[in-house]
Protein backbone atom coordinates (compact mmCIF):
# COMPACT_ATOMS: atom_id res chain seq x y z
CA UNK A 1 0.00 0.00 0.00
CA UNK A 2 1.09 3.39 -1.25
CA UNK A 3 2.27 5.96 2.10
CA UNK A 4 0.53 9.34 1.79
CA UNK A 5 3.23 11.69 2.95
CA UNK A 6 1.82 14.97 4.48
CA UNK A 7 3.40 18.15 3.17
CA UNK A 8 2.60 21.88 4.14
CA UNK A 9 2.97 25.12 2.61
CA UNK A 10 4.57 28.57 4.03
CA UNK A 11 3.69 31.66 2.85
CA UNK A 12 5.45 35.36 2.31
CA UNK A 13 3.96 38.27 0.55
CA UNK A 14 5.86 40.37 -1.51
CA UNK A 15 5.26 43.39 -3.20
CA UNK A 16 5.18 42.90 -7.19
CA UNK A 17 6.17 46.75 -7.61
CA UNK A 18 2.57 46.77 -9.43
CA UNK A 19 -0.20 49.57 -8.48
CA UNK A 20 -3.16 50.63 -10.26
CA UNK A 21 -6.37 53.00 -9.68
CA UNK A 22 -8.16 52.45 -13.33
CA UNK A 23 -9.97 49.55 -14.68
CA UNK A 24 -8.27 50.00 -17.53
CA UNK A 25 -4.85 49.61 -15.64
CA UNK A 26 -5.75 46.87 -13.69
CA UNK A 27 -6.93 45.01 -16.99
CA UNK A 28 -3.33 45.34 -18.42
CA UNK A 29 -1.77 44.10 -14.98
CA UNK A 30 -4.13 40.86 -15.17
CA UNK A 31 -2.01 40.14 -18.07
CA UNK A 32 1.25 40.60 -16.73
CA UNK A 33 1.08 39.41 -13.48
CA UNK A 34 2.92 35.78 -12.99
CA UNK A 35 1.00 32.81 -11.98
CA UNK A 36 2.42 34.01 -7.76
CA UNK A 37 0.39 36.57 -7.87
CA UNK A 38 -2.69 35.60 -8.84
CA UNK A 39 -2.80 32.79 -6.43
CA UNK A 40 -2.04 35.28 -3.66
CA UNK A 41 -4.96 37.45 -4.43
CA UNK A 42 -7.40 34.48 -5.47
CA UNK A 43 -6.13 31.45 -3.56
CA UNK A 44 -4.37 32.50 -0.40
CA UNK A 45 -7.41 34.68 0.29
CA UNK A 46 -9.66 31.75 0.28
CA UNK A 47 -7.72 30.43 3.14
CA UNK A 48 -8.70 33.78 4.66
CA UNK A 49 -12.02 34.32 3.33
CA UNK A 50 -13.80 33.40 6.73
CA UNK A 51 -12.14 36.21 7.92
CA UNK A 52 -12.33 38.97 5.73
CA UNK A 53 -14.63 41.96 6.87
CA UNK A 54 -16.29 40.81 3.04
CA UNK A 55 -19.13 38.79 1.29
CA UNK A 56 -16.00 38.85 -1.49
CA UNK A 57 -13.79 35.49 -1.43
CA UNK A 58 -11.21 37.59 -3.25
CA UNK A 59 -9.35 40.91 -2.85
CA UNK A 60 -9.95 41.83 -6.75
CA UNK A 61 -13.70 41.58 -6.12
CA UNK A 62 -13.43 43.77 -2.96
CA UNK A 63 -11.59 46.74 -4.74
CA UNK A 64 -13.90 46.23 -7.29
CA UNK A 65 -17.22 46.26 -4.73
CA UNK A 66 -15.01 49.36 -2.98
CA UNK A 67 -14.74 51.20 -5.92
CA UNK A 68 -18.20 51.30 -7.16
CA UNK A 69 -18.07 47.96 -9.26
CA UNK A 70 -20.45 45.83 -7.98
CA UNK A 71 -21.94 43.74 -10.71
CA UNK A 72 -18.00 43.19 -11.75
CA UNK A 73 -17.10 42.19 -7.77
CA UNK A 74 -20.27 39.46 -7.78
CA UNK A 75 -18.90 38.02 -11.28
CA UNK A 76 -15.44 37.95 -9.99
CA UNK A 77 -16.29 36.72 -6.28
CA UNK A 78 -18.86 33.91 -8.47
CA UNK A 79 -15.54 32.15 -10.23
CA UNK A 80 -15.63 28.86 -9.08
CA UNK A 81 -11.78 28.49 -7.87
CA UNK A 82 -12.54 24.72 -6.99
CA UNK A 83 -13.05 23.85 -10.56
CA UNK A 84 -10.21 25.38 -11.93
CA UNK A 85 -6.82 23.45 -12.22
CA UNK A 86 -4.65 26.11 -14.48
CA UNK A 87 -4.19 29.45 -13.22
CA UNK A 88 -3.99 31.12 -16.56
CA UNK A 89 -7.60 29.86 -17.20
CA UNK A 90 -8.34 31.77 -13.76
CA UNK A 91 -6.68 34.96 -15.85
CA UNK A 92 -8.63 34.52 -18.83
CA UNK A 93 -12.03 34.34 -17.24
CA UNK A 94 -11.59 37.00 -15.30
CA UNK A 95 -10.38 39.20 -18.70
CA UNK A 96 -13.27 38.10 -19.94
CA UNK A 97 -15.08 39.53 -17.13
CA UNK A 98 -13.91 43.02 -17.68
CA UNK A 99 -13.76 43.32 -21.55
CA UNK A 100 -17.83 42.41 -20.79
CA UNK A 101 -18.03 45.34 -19.19
CA UNK A 102 -18.06 48.60 -21.20
CA UNK A 103 -18.30 51.50 -18.47
CA UNK A 104 -15.61 53.07 -16.13
CA UNK A 105 -12.59 51.94 -17.55
CA UNK A 106 -10.88 55.49 -17.27
CA UNK A 107 -12.59 56.26 -13.94
CA UNK A 108 -10.26 57.03 -11.08
CA UNK A 109 -10.13 54.69 -8.47
CA UNK A 110 -8.27 53.97 -5.14
CA UNK A 111 -5.49 52.35 -5.88
CA UNK A 112 -4.51 48.32 -6.05
CA UNK A 113 -1.24 46.81 -5.62
CA UNK A 114 -0.64 43.58 -6.36
CA UNK A 115 1.25 41.11 -4.14
CA UNK A 116 3.32 38.06 -4.87
CA UNK A 117 3.16 34.64 -3.02
CA UNK A 118 6.41 33.33 -2.17
CA UNK A 119 5.92 30.07 -1.33
CA UNK A 120 7.95 27.03 0.20
CA UNK A 121 6.35 23.43 -0.04
CA UNK A 122 7.36 21.62 3.43
CA UNK A 123 7.28 17.94 4.83
CA UNK A 124 5.35 18.05 7.86
CA UNK A 125 7.16 14.48 9.49
CA UNK A 126 3.78 12.94 9.20
CA UNK A 127 3.07 10.06 7.23
CA UNK A 128 0.06 7.53 6.63
CA UNK A 129 0.51 3.60 6.05
CA UNK A 130 -3.36 3.12 6.29
CA UNK A 131 -6.55 4.41 6.67
CA UNK A 132 -6.56 4.96 10.85
CA UNK A 133 -3.11 6.63 10.39
CA UNK A 134 -4.52 8.83 7.76
CA UNK A 135 -7.53 9.57 9.99
CA UNK A 136 -4.86 10.58 12.64
CA UNK A 137 -2.42 12.41 10.39
CA UNK A 138 -5.92 14.57 9.01
CA UNK A 139 -6.08 15.39 13.48
CA UNK A 140 -2.38 16.32 13.68
CA UNK A 141 -1.71 18.58 10.79
CA UNK A 142 -2.64 22.57 10.78
CA UNK A 143 -5.15 24.18 8.56
CA UNK A 144 -1.98 24.94 6.49
CA UNK A 145 -1.57 21.16 5.48
CA UNK A 146 -5.13 20.75 4.46
CA UNK A 147 -5.03 24.13 2.06
CA UNK A 148 -2.39 22.76 0.31
CA UNK A 149 -3.39 19.13 -0.45
CA UNK A 150 -7.14 20.51 -1.20
CA UNK A 151 -6.23 23.55 -3.23
CA UNK A 152 -2.44 24.08 -3.77
CA UNK A 153 -1.76 20.67 -5.26
CA UNK A 154 -4.51 20.44 -7.85
CA UNK A 155 -3.18 23.77 -9.62
CA UNK A 156 0.24 22.42 -9.31
CA UNK A 157 -0.44 18.78 -11.05
CA UNK A 158 -3.29 20.06 -13.45
CA UNK A 159 -5.40 17.60 -11.66
CA UNK A 160 -9.18 18.23 -10.43
CA UNK A 161 -8.88 15.63 -7.69
CA UNK A 162 -7.45 16.65 -4.32
CA UNK A 163 -4.26 14.46 -2.67
CA UNK A 164 -6.78 13.22 0.11
CA UNK A 165 -8.87 11.84 -2.59
CA UNK A 166 -6.55 10.73 -5.03
CA UNK A 167 -4.83 8.36 -2.11
CA UNK A 168 -7.81 7.11 -0.94
CA UNK A 169 -8.94 6.40 -4.40
CA UNK A 170 -5.49 4.19 -4.72
CA UNK A 171 -6.44 1.72 -1.38
CA UNK A 172 -9.61 1.22 -2.60
CA UNK A 173 -11.46 3.74 -0.21
CA UNK A 174 -13.49 5.16 -3.51
CA UNK A 175 -16.79 6.31 -1.47
CA UNK A 176 -14.54 8.53 1.09
CA UNK A 177 -12.81 9.46 -1.99
CA UNK A 178 -15.66 10.75 -3.61
CA UNK A 179 -17.44 12.52 -0.34
CA UNK A 180 -14.09 14.58 0.55
CA UNK A 181 -14.17 15.88 -3.11
CA UNK A 182 -17.33 16.94 -2.57
CA UNK A 183 -16.51 19.32 0.13
CA UNK A 184 -17.19 22.96 -0.35
CA UNK A 185 -14.17 24.77 0.89
CA UNK A 186 -15.95 28.42 0.32
CA UNK A 187 -19.00 27.32 2.94
CA UNK A 188 -16.87 26.13 5.24
CA UNK A 189 -14.07 27.06 7.49
CA UNK A 190 -10.46 24.48 7.14
CA UNK A 191 -11.61 23.77 10.70
CA UNK A 192 -15.51 22.82 9.62
CA UNK A 193 -13.45 20.31 6.64
CA UNK A 194 -11.65 18.75 9.15
CA UNK A 195 -14.45 18.15 11.32
CA UNK A 196 -16.32 17.07 8.34
CA UNK A 197 -13.25 14.78 6.82
CA UNK A 198 -12.71 12.70 10.41
CA UNK A 199 -16.67 12.35 10.40
CA UNK A 200 -16.35 10.64 6.66
CA UNK A 201 -13.15 8.55 7.66
CA UNK A 202 -14.62 7.04 10.69
CA UNK A 203 -17.72 6.18 8.92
Amino acid sequence: MSRFVFKSELWTAQYTGIKVNTLASFSRALKEIDDDTIYYHLYRNLFEYHFLPTEYGNSFAYWLAENGFPILAEKFSAIDLMACTCLDHVREEMLDILYGSHNGFDKVCKPFYFIRAVRKIIDTGVVARDLREFREGIMKVGTHSLFYHLVTSRLTHGEPTNDFSRWLEEIGEGEKAKRIGKLDLMAYSLYEIRERMLDILES
